[in-house]
């Protein structure tokens, strides 16, 4: 078994707390505040993905644009929705051409 120290370095283990931590804020935050949470949970296991040499640009690009339209959210929720709406139809397209 891993020593406890070096679990909580681990970037899987942060990730799962992040995850766990959000999912306790979301009872109280503001409805779109879950899928905030859940692009960020995205963005964050992309960075894990890239140390371990598990990305290709079009996830990289991915991740730039969740990047630079997350905070949408937080002034413009009808774009945020459509920001959601591509940011799906994205990854359909790396799927579609496997």
């Amino acid at each position: 078994m891993k020593d406890l120290e070096d679990i909580l370095k681990d970037d899987h283990f942060k990730l799962l707390a992040f995850l766990i931590t959000s999912a306790r804020g979301c009872v109280d935050e503001p409805p779109l505040y879950g899928p905030l949470r859940l692009i960020d949970a995205a963005s964050r296991l992309i960075d894990i993905m890239k140390k371990e040499g598990k990305v290709n640009e079009q996830i990289l690009r991915l991740q730039e644009s969740i990047e630079e339209k997350m905070n949408l959210v937080m002034y413009d929720e009808e774009a945020f929705v459509e920001f959601l709406d591509e940011l799906s139809q994205e990854l359909a397209k790396i799927i579609i051409r496997k």
